[in-house]
């Protein structure tokens, strides 16, 4: 575990975290803005001096109060160096360096001059997305489609001040000035003055609500492909994530859990002895574990692992093989509840057949359609982030103040405010690195075990979770099983679908309201099915919801992850029983949308598609329309696997992605992403799995919940298909189609349909 002290890390009163070099608790002098705004930031980065490229550094000033703000998102020093806000959490997604290439851009600031901090509070940091009400989260790869607009629009109005003031002070009219790299330049003379000359005055100048936007070939930075700011912070050690936080007074905290998902503490029975361990401050009992806060993390685990606790347990036991029995019950339901219905599906499967819901088989009927039917299974998996959940939290007489790893700012205040009775605005909330996140940092179990710890004992306390309690109580993906049926006409395409998925309802579970106005069915169980792209003119989408007693949250692709596997799988076996390429097959069904046949022909080409693999390697093709939740933006992705057999074991030898995320702020942060994207969807192709026995989950750490080894990676080629469409969601799509395509390649290899994950094929 890190022992690096961010001792330059402080506190500051203002939505913004200052750069400084004084202790992790020093408060900056109160100073005045135009916006009213609510107190917390963090400055991040450790020795807080930023990468800006390869090469480029820039200290902040130390003294906070030289800065002026220009509006929610800009303060300039009058030396000129420009601080941005970063309201979206940095959980390895690029956002650090590509929503300040936007604002930047557009402000025409000195790229070279320019540091980033976390910024918190404010309603220009709020967005209503996702289906959630308006707060401060990052969440469902929304951050640049919800944030580009108001980015650019500040960094315009930071230009336009700076131009105004520069005009002014050179006494010409704004229209014979430029602005470049941080200066105000008068065209005709050449005359310029700097950004940081100008602060007093621009400051003070009122901000256009809808200023002038630059033209798209008057950008310099937007689309370019800069390196992430963050990236030699986080080599040299000096990047801040929650695990690192110190401030006065800390201690430290470990948590002792259930064995069982849902075992609460009743008692204690050996506290007095446990309490006087070396170096134990108290024992702390929660609603669902029991804090052990001493001195330091280590005194605290081991006076954990020593906690004699009398667990009681609330609900039915968890049990693999009963839950798979349960789904399989499901699928064979005679009522379900519809999401889709187009056409006449069922009557088109009883003229083929005479097939109802509880039916399975293959085989040609006497009109000459073909009734092709199959089931597949997804497991329940949990995020096992780097860097476990932590929280370093004070919770005084008035305030509480809180440091971490946070993915849901306003969630957090709005616990905490709740359960300390205190007014959201009093939970102050500062932002550090997060070492992964996937989803579980939103959810603030670990922030209320550490703010319980600090009121029992009065002091800041740092609450870590242990590795095994992180994975055996997380917040899981709900595993889900589907039944596919296609009835296929003489020329091998559907003439009618009929996609059932089954399982524990994730918004059944914590959005009851949205599950309830749909109707009883879960989008989130039907990601890409209930708007299938596929051109089917008769389709029924249903679902029927199996109630477990299973804590569940938003993970990376939620549960496209599962739907796409179904879907893309059981195409696949369309085109193999039509003996049509799965491209064409593809082609055809998706003839009325030119922007998905674009993505799969720039992926075909650059995986050579038209032409044979070479001898021994089998290649399967998987494709994805990606919808961010609540219609906020569309990608498209397709996928091309190939892979070699080996000894009996697969070899993943290429996978070629084509992507149209719309405008590409940043090339490299997007192939950053769909590599990054790719080797997560095939660890849980072929490793990840959650199991439950007896009330519990039975997976503990990495060795049984194994990811994918860097010598199994296969290459990554990436093709960016130019867009102008406005920047789309990137951060989650390319995982869906990752499973089925390898599937597809493997049944290539071996014959043999592999319908549940993680797929039973051993890697080389």
């Amino acid at each position: 575990m890190s022992q690096r002290t961010p001792e330059r890390m402080r506190h500051a009163d203002g939505a913004y975290g200052v750069q400084g070099a004084r202790g992790a608790n020093a408060r900056a002098p109160q100073r005045e803005s135009r916006r009213a705004f609510l107190k917390t930031g963090l400055a991040i980065a450790g020795s807080l001096v930023l990468p800006l490229a390869f090469s480029d550094y820039v200290e902040a000033a130390e003294d906070g109060t030289r800065f002026r703000e220009i509006n929610d998102w800009v303060r300039v020093d009058p030396d000129g160096r420009t601080i941005i806000g970063l309201s979206q959490a940095e959980v390895g997604q690029g956002v650090y360096t590509g929503l300040p290439q936007l604002l930047a851009d557009e402000m025409d600031a000195d790229w070279r001059r320019v540091s980033v901090e976390f910024v918190t509070g404010r309603d220009a940091y709020r967005i209503a997305a996702a289906n959630e009400h308006p707060q401060q989260f990052v969440g469902a790869s929304m951050s640049v489609t919800m944030f580009q607009q108001r980015l650019r629009i500040a960094g315009a109005q930071a230009r336009e001040a700076f131009l105004a003031a520069g005009a002014r002070r050179l006494g010409v009219r704004p229209t014979q000035c430029a602005t470049k790299s941080g200066r105000v330049i008068h065209l005709q003379t050449g005359r310029s003055l700097g950004y940081g000359e100008l602060l007093a005055d621009a400051a003070q100048l009122p901000l256009d609500p809808q200023p002038r936007l630059k033209a798209q070939s008057a950008r310099t930075l937007i689309g370019q492909p800069l390196h992430k700011l963050d990236a030699p912070a986080k080599v040299n050690g000096s990047a801040v994530f929650g695990i690192d936080v110190k401030v006065p007074g800390m201690l430290a905290g470990a948590v002792k859990m259930a064995p069982t998902l849902n075992g609460k503490p009743v008692a204690v029975r050996n506290r007095d002895t446990v309490r006087a361990l070396p170096g134990v401050v108290e024992v702390v009992p929660a609603k669902d574990a029991v804090i052990v806060v001493a001195n330091t993390w280590w005194q605290a685990k081991q006076a954990c692992d020593a906690l004699d606790v009398q667990w009681e347990d609330s609900g039915p036991p968890a049990d693999s093989a009963a839950i798979l029995a349960q789904r399989k019950a499901a699928l064979m339901a005679v009522h379900a509840v519809a999401a889709t219905r187009i056409g006449d599906a069922p009557a088109q499967f009883e003229a083929a057949d005479g097939s109802g819901p509880g039916s399975q088989r293959t085989h040609d009927a006497p009109t000459g359609a073909k009734v092709i039917e199959a089931d597949y299974h997804t497991p329940y998996i949990v995020h096992a982030t780097m860097e476990p959940v932590n929280a370093t939290v004070h919770v005084r007489e008035h305030e509480i103040e809180v440091w971490g790893p946070i993915q849901g700012q306003d969630k957090v205040r709005w616990t905490l405010g709740a359960i300390f009775k205190l007014p959201p605005e009093k939970v102050i909330v500062n932002t550090t690195f997060l070492g992964g996140s996937f989803g579980r940092k939103y959810v603030p179990d670990f922030v209320i075990h550490a703010a319980v710890a600090s009121k029992a004992v009065g002091r800041p306390v740092k609450v870590i979770r242990s590795r095994e309690d992180d994975i055996r109580h997380g917040f899981y993906r709900p595993g889900a099983s589907a039944r596919m049926r296609a009835v296929l006409g003489a020329d091998g395409y559907p003439s009618a679908m009929h996609l059932r998925v089954v399982g524990q309802s994730l918004y059944w579970s914590i959005k009851r309201d949205y599950f309830e106005k749909a109707g009883g069915w879960d989008e989130t169980m039907l990601d890409g099915l209930y708007d299938l792209g596929y051109a089917v003119p008769n389709l029924l989408v249903d679902s029927v919801s199996v109630d477990q007693h299973i804590p569940v949250s938003f993970m990376r692709s939620v549960g496209s992850t599962s739907s796409i596997f179904f879907l893309e799988s059981f195409v696949n076996e369309l085109a193999h029983a039509a003996r049509i390429d799965p491209l064409e097959y593809r082609r055809t069904l998706l003839r009325d949308d030119p922007l998905a046949l674009r993505v799969l022909e720039r992926t075909a080409a650059r995986a050579n598609w038209a032409r044979r693999p070479a001898p021994g390697v089998y290649r399967g093709l998987a494709y994805s329309l990606y919808t961010g939740r609540g219609g906020a933006f569309t990608t498209y992705v397709a996928i091309v696997a190939e892979l070699r057999m080996v000894g009996g074991k697969a070899k993943l030898e290429r996978v070629v992605c084509g992507i149209d995320c719309g405008q590409a702020i940043n090339p490299m942060l997007v192939r950053e992403m769909v590599e990054g994207g790719i080797g997560f969807a095939l660890t849980n192709t072929f490793k990840s799995e959650i199991t439950f026995k007896d009330g519990a989950v039975v997976q503990e750490n990495f060795s049984d919940y194994p990811l994918l080894y860097l010598s199994q990676m296969p290459k990554i080629e990436v093709e960016i298909v130019e867009s102008d469409r406005t920047p789309q969601g990137c951060g989650e799509v390319v995982l869906p189609p990752v499973a089925p395509a390898v599937a597809a390649a493997l049944f290539e290899a071996s014959g043999t349909r592999l319908r549940t994950m993680p797929l039973e094929q051993a890697l080389a």
